[in-house]
């Protein structure tokens, strides 16, 4: 979906939303954090490279999910989203099927880890030129991810 260049207005007001989340740290170079489907999380969903895993095949996102999620969080109960911040960008991973429960069963349930999710990718270029001083600065202030989070 190359046009989200070009579409990507809020990306740099998305910047500073990952910036108040609470991260851990992996290794050197990623950042690891589980948030709720806000509605900027929905807006990057929007505008932004779907692919369904395993497997990696790309799909169109389709309204009636994004309007679901925007429905999930006015009534209090989002979706949970496993962000992972990286040098060249960040994935927004996300399941469709049993939500709730994600992505901490995939943690200790092995059957739970082949469940089918979905990860968007937002490239660092769409973050603006603040991409990596930002992921630096965070980095920076963070502790390492617990044991219980496998290398992403």
């Amino acid at each position: 979906m190359t046009e989200a260049v070009d579409v990507c207005l809020s990306c740099g007001s998305f910047l500073e939303f990952l910036k108040t989340l609470a991260w851990c740290r992996q290794g050197d170079d990623a950042l690891v954090a589980v948030h709720k489907c806000t509605p900027e999380v929905v807006e990057a969903l929007r505008v932004h490279e779907v692919k369904v895993f395993p497997g990696g095949i790309a799909v169109r996102m389709n309204k009636s999910w994004l309007t679901y999620l925007d429905e999930r969080d006015r009534e209090g109960e989002p979706v949970p989203v496993l962000v992972v911040w990286k040098s060249s960008g960040i994935e927004l991973w996300y399941r469709r099927h049993k939500s709730y429960e994600f992505p901490y069963d995939m943690w200790q349930d092995p059957a739970a880890a082949a469940y089918e999710r979905e990860r968007a990718w937002i490239p660092a270029e769409h973050l603006g030129p603040s991409f990596l001083d930002s992921l630096k600065e965070v980095a920076g202030k963070v502790k390492p991810c617990p044991s219980v989070i496998p290398l992403l």
